[in-house]
């Protein structure tokens, strides 16, 4: 190399002097700042994609876990008035008229009213009253008493039978989901299954229907108001999966009792 070049070269056109620099370690030293420079280009494009869909995945999550369900504090538990049954009218027994006569003491009083007295014949073949029958006379022989049923005297009467263990629509003590109102808005919150295909501001109420038994258990869970077939799904699902109530009361004894329950989906507010 000539000395006025020297000065004007770099260390690597010394080293590679007088010898091929087409291929091999020149060219690899040669492009190295290059390399460099387009390798460190692409980390930070994959490091910046990557920070940028990790950004938009916890916006997601944010906006979903923002839908809230709640259970309204009015109309939580709704009782159903049961239907009175109207009383059975009790029939009078028909008897049999027998000829009597008028036989009473005299009511002294301002205006006197005349009454005629029955012969002493007629009042043998007749029962002493307050007052005149057209009849049959009296043949002296004592009467039964008057039947008030269809039997005839000798049946023997049948025990009533016992009435069937139907759920209540009210008791004496309703029945408690453990830890109260707030445990069970915690638990409906806690395992509904949230929809995320609601617009902003979007609401759907479902209202559920079931009983609770003598023993606290959940049964008979049907949706009485449907608000979307996979909606109402899900709160028969989670209605199922509730633990043991306490039972409710009436005099002294467990009993069955219906409840309503509605359960509002919203929207998620932009």
């Amino acid at each position: 190399m000539l000395p006025d070049k020297i000065m004007q070269s770099d260390l690597l056109d010394i080293l590679f002097e007088n010898r091929n620099k087409n291929y091999g370690a020149y060219a690899i030293r040669k492009s190295y700042n290059k390399t460099l420079l387009y390798a460190t280009g692409i980390t930070l494009f994959i490091a910046t994609a990557f920070s940028f869909s990790q950004f938009i995945h916890h916006k997601n999550d944010a906006v979903l876990s923002s839908r809230l369900v709640y259970i309204p504090d009015q109309d939580l538990i709704k009782v159903i008035e049961a239907p009175k049954e109207p009383k059975p009218v009790e029939s009078k027994p028909v008897e049999k008229k027998i000829n009597q006569k008028i036989y009473s003491k005299p009511v002294i009083s301002d205006k006197i009213e005349t009454t005629e007295m029955p012969a002493i014949e007629d009042l043998g073949k007749s029962i002493i009253g307050a007052q005149n029958i057209i009849g049959a006379d009296d043949d002296g022989s004592v009467k039964p008493p008057v039947e008030t049923g269809a039997g005839k005297g000798t049946e023997t009467v049948k025990p009533e039978p016992v009435k069937e263990d139907k759920p209540l629509f009210k008791a004496q003590v309703m029945p408690e989901y453990p830890g109260g109102i707030e445990a069970l808005k915690k638990f409906m919150l806690k395992n509904l299954r949230q929809p995320d295909d609601l617009q902003a501001g979007e609401k759907i109420i479902v209202r559920a229907s079931f009983v609770v038994n003598k023993q606290g258990k959940i049964e008979l869970v049907k949706i009485i108001a449907k608000g979307r077939e996979d909606l109402d799904k899900e709160v028969i699902r989670v209605i199922n999966k509730m633990p043991l109530w306490k039972p409710g009361m009436q005099n002294g004894t467990a009993v069955s009792v219906y409840f309503n329950l509605p359960v509002t989906f919203l929207g998620a507010e932009e």
